[in-house]
């Protein structure tokens, strides 16, 4: 996988990728620098955001963080209830 061509291909900045997947900017121009490279679990990470086929915006990681968390809500209150 070629990380620079992928987070270009998914319109993101070296910032907004490494929040996309948990990461510093610095490690994403590691990564695309050939310095280090990114574990499995990173991969699949990208490769998720790829494989929606849409475009990777800061308002849907917004959108899906927001869901994520009204799941955890929803959860943590069923588990309070019994």
């Amino acid at each position: 996988m070629n990380i620079e061509q992928t987070r270009r291909q998914l319109g993101m900045t070296q910032a907004q990728l490494g929040r996309a997947i948990g990461v510093s900017e610095r490690t994403i121009q590691n990564w695309e620098w050939g310095k280090t490279t990114p574990s499995t679990h990173h991969v699949k990470a990208i490769e998720q955001l790829v494989a929606d086929g849409e475009p990777v915006t800061i308002a849907r990681l917004v959108a899906i963080i927001e869901s994520q968390q009204r799941v955890i809500e929803t959860l943590t209150r069923e588990h309070t209830i019994q």
